[in-house]
């Protein structure tokens, strides 16, 4: 299954994070550290032993990458049963259609009852029900199939990886995920405003990140109205700039960000 969420560790973060502001003739200039985007955890969609494991965490990723795949015997043993199961049923349903067919004329020209009808029309109904009913075992089957193989939704960087080979895995029961990948180019900084810099008018403003030696354009994506208890007692609000890089910047990175005017 797939979960997409937010990346947030600012409980655990905000006592490092000091207001630290400085006067700037081009905007807000504030301190602040670095977060992914967004995070895509990913769980078993069908149940069974895990037979391999493709990556590592850190390995970067492409949309549509193996990166794990469970033994599908049993799934392909249940998908040939439900197909040989559907063929067996097809011409008990076509022979139920020409008997239907067949007594419908019988009974137009009164020479069968109405029971005999309604018989022939259940054992149409009968038939035709239990051919439904294969079918849709057979899509349930190849659903199964299909989700033995784990790829990358996105492009990205595996940030976790909680599981290895020969695990039981069943979705049903267990719902935590069993890696996680990251869109590591889509980045963000997570910084706070003291009450006489927060305004609504931040939102969308252009924004400048300074990572060391390194600059990126971003946007204010996100402002917060909650107010947050600092250790220090001072109230505080969540500001979120968004940017992309290319280049494989970690988490909790010290950054300052220079929101344009």
């Amino acid at each position: 299954m797939v979960k997409v969420k937010k990346v947030m560790r600012v409980k655990l973060l905000i006592p490092l994070l000091s207001l630290l502001y400085f006067p700037s003739s081009h905007g807000l200039t504030l301190s602040g550290f670095t977060a992914f985007d967004g995070v895509v955890e990913l769980n078993a969609r069908s149940s069974g032993v895990i037979k391999t494991v493709s990556v590592l965490p850190g390995q970067r990723v492409k949309q549509g990458d193996l990166l794990l795949e469970l033994d599908a015997t049993p799934h392909k043993a249940r998908l040939e049963r439900a197909q040989a199961i559907e063929k067996s049923l097809a011409p008990v349903y076509e022979t139920a259609q020409l008997e239907l067919t067949r007594a419908q004329e019988l009974y137009d020209r009164d020479s069968l009852s109405q029971i005999e009808l309604k018989n022939t029309q259940y054992r149409m109904a009968v038939a035709e029900g239990n051919l439904q009913a294969a079918k849709a075992d057979v899509l349930l089957a190849q659903y199964d199939l299909e989700n033995t193989q784990i790829r990358s939704p996105v492009d990205g960087r595996v940030e976790q990886l909680n599981t290895n080979v020969a695990r039981y895995v069943d979705p049903s029961v267990d719902l935590s995920p069993l890696l996680s990948v990251v869109k590591s180019h889509q980045m963000k900084v997570i910084a706070l405003l003291n009450s006489d810099q927060w305004s609504p008018s931040l939102l969308n403003k252009p924004a400048l990140i300074k990572y060391r030696e390194h600059k990126f354009k971003g946007v204010v994506s996100f402002l917060g109205y909650k107010r947050i208890k600092q250790a220090s007692g001072l109230p505080a609000y969540e500001v979120f700039v968004s940017f992309e890089t290319e280049l494989a910047l970690p988490t909790e990175m010290p950054v300052t960000v220079e929101i344009k005017d």
